[in-house]
This record gives C-alpha cells, sequence and structure tokens, in this order.
C-alpha cells in the first residue's frame, strides 16, 4: 500500500502526506505527472489526498481488490499542530479502535467492515493507534493517532463520506 498526491500539491499537503505516511508506516510516492491509472494498475491499495483551496481536503481510499472507494472529505491538522514533532512507526503496524464510533451498520454499508478491510495489512499489535472517535454534531468523526497515551497527530476531520463502486462508478 501506498499514499500519494493530486499532481501539484501544496506544501501544507504534502507535509499532511508525510505525516500520514510515516504514522502509518506508508511508502510515499511522488505522483509528479504519474497518470492515476497507472498508479491503480500497480497497487491493489493505495491512498490519495487532494487538497481544497491549498489544504488537504480529501482522501480517497481505493480498493482495487474489491473495486471500492472509500472518499473522505476532511480538514486536517498537521504532527506539528497536535503534538509539537514528527513521529515515525518503524513497525509498519498500527492498532485501529473502531468500537468508541462504529457499533452498528449505518445506512447501505457498514462503515467498520469498510475500513478494517481497506486497512487490515496495518492491523497489528503495535504502539501506534488509529481512534476512529465519535461526532460533534458538526463533523461525522475524527481519525486521531496516539503513541502509547499521547495524540501525536495528525488529526483527520471527516466531514462526509462516500462509497463508490470502481465499475459502476456510483
Amino acid at each position: 500500500m501506498i499514499i500519494t498526491t493530486s499532481r501539484k500539491p501544496s506544501q501544507k499537503t504534502r507535509t499532511f502526506v508525510n505525516d500520514l505516511g510515516r504514522v502509518l508506516g506508508l511508502k510515499i510516492l511522488n505522483r509528479g505527472k504519474t497518470p492515476l491509472n497507472e498508479i491503480d494498475s500497480q497497487y491493489d491499495k493505495y491512498i490519495l489526498v487532494g487538497e481544497y483551496t491549498g489544504n488537504p481536503g480529501k482522501i480517497e481510499l481505493h480498493n482495487n481488490k474489491n473495486n471500492t472507494i472509500i472518499s473522505l472529505l476532511i480538514s486536517a491538522k498537521l504532527q506539528k499542530e497536535v503534538c509539537g514533532e514528527e513521529i515515525i512507526n518503524t513497525t509498519n503496524k498500527i492498532d485501529i479502535d473502531f468500537d468508541k464510533l462504529f457499533n452498528e451498520e449505518l445506512g447501505e454499508y457498514n462503515y467498520k467492515e469498510l475500513f478494517l478491510e481497506f486497512f487490515k495489512e496495518l492491523n497489528d499489535i503495535s504502539i501506534f493507534k488509529m481512534n476512529f472517535e465519535g461526532s460533534d454534531g458538526m463533523n461525522l468523526f475524527y481519525i486521531q493517532f496516539y503513541k502509547e497515551d499521547k495524540r501525536i497527530g495528525p488529526l483527520i476531520i471527516i466531514k462526509s463520506i462516500k462509497i463508490f463502486d470502481k465499475n459502476n462508478n456510483k
């Protein structure tokens, strides 16, 4: 699995991708002019970060194994804004905790199962924890990363979520 960006990302988006890549233990692909269909044909799963007005504004979780795209409209805080330092995941494993958010199926999709399927290669005992935390009324949920009990960032604020079938583009 890799993480990449839109073609010409801003400095803040590049920093966010670096933060997320470090915490998840993922390879960061500097996309440049590489067409998206080339990335799509080379990787079973990848994360594409897009931006809105120079800030990280969208995350797409592409899963070619089950032909889905989980599209998240987001806002984000960088690691340096959350904890003041760069934290690196050297184990390439992360403990994912959905219990606080996903306790039942919501609408057409079971979001817990979709996220678990996407991140299952990373889901193992680790000193890092990706915590899905409940809504504040204005946003759907938050994704917060922890090292032991310390918030390390980046903080991802999920504003909306859509699921697309890559075959039908719905």
